[in-house]
């Protein structure tokens, strides 16, 4: 059995992105799912958090379960534009962790302000957790272009993080196969369009109607025709 991963993306589906008719919640489980399925390819053993959980039950879960390495996955919003991690302290070897999964992930993300990895004792999920955790805020989607970046490349994120982690542990990334997973994989996704609308307000009552029946993960997507 590899490393026991825990992966905690947010439960903030009020954080709203600037691009998309969607959220921090939503987004943030699509990386989380993209990451899981790299590491697990990769020979970790991975457990990643339900949709929209607690964070004291993600803690309680992670600590119970005995995980090497506890990963909260958010995205960021104050204006800025750039990848962080944050890390309990910074010490050796919280700093093992954190410093390639950030240099990872900051190397595919659009954002050009170098925040690197910094110190939040604070949080619950670096003070409460038995494990190291490494904290990464994946860009700002409070910006429009970051926003729809981060919708259109989850897979990218998810897999950033996985060759972060493997770099962490000395262990080789294993890059995905596009063949067989394409054909294969059970984590492959087909996508149903339920709708086109020339007017943005039609589209949004129809996202809210689709919402309102239960199909939660609906979103907006913008193109020319």
């Amino acid at each position: 059995m590899g490393k026991k991963i825990y992966l905690s993306p947010s439960n903030q589906d009020g954080n709203l992105y600037a691009y998309g008719s969607t959220n921090e919640m939503e987004q943030c489980n699509r990386i989380a799912d993209a990451a899981k399925t790299a590491l697990e390819r990769c020979g970790f053993t991975v457990k990643k958090a339900a949709k929209g959980q607690a964070m004291s039950r993600s803690i309680t879960e992670s600590n119970a379960w005995g995980a090497d390495l506890h990963l909260p996955i958010h995205t960021n919003a104050g204006g800025g534009n750039g990848t962080m991690c944050m890390v309990y302290s910074k010490s050796a070897q919280n700093m093992q962790y954190a410093a390639p999964i950030y240099q990872a992930v900051q190397a595919v993300t659009p954002g050009n302000i170098d925040y690197g990895v910094r110190e939040m004792a604070e949080l619950a999920e670096l003070n409460s957790t038995n494990c190291v955790a490494v904290y990464t805020e994946v860009d700002f989607h409070d910006n429009k272009t970051i926003a729809k970046w981060l919708i259109e490349n989850s897979q990218t994120v998810g897999e950033a993080l996985a060759q972060g982690v493997c770099k962490a542990y000395g262990v080789t990334y294993q890059a995905p196969d596009k063949k067989s997973e394409r054909t294969t994989s059970e984590d492959l996704l087909y996508r149903v369009q339920v709708g086109a609308f020339a007017e943005k307000k039609n589209a949004d009552e129809f996202l809210k109607q689709l919402r309102s029946a239960g199909f939660r993960d609906a979103f907006i997507t913008g193109g020319k025709q």
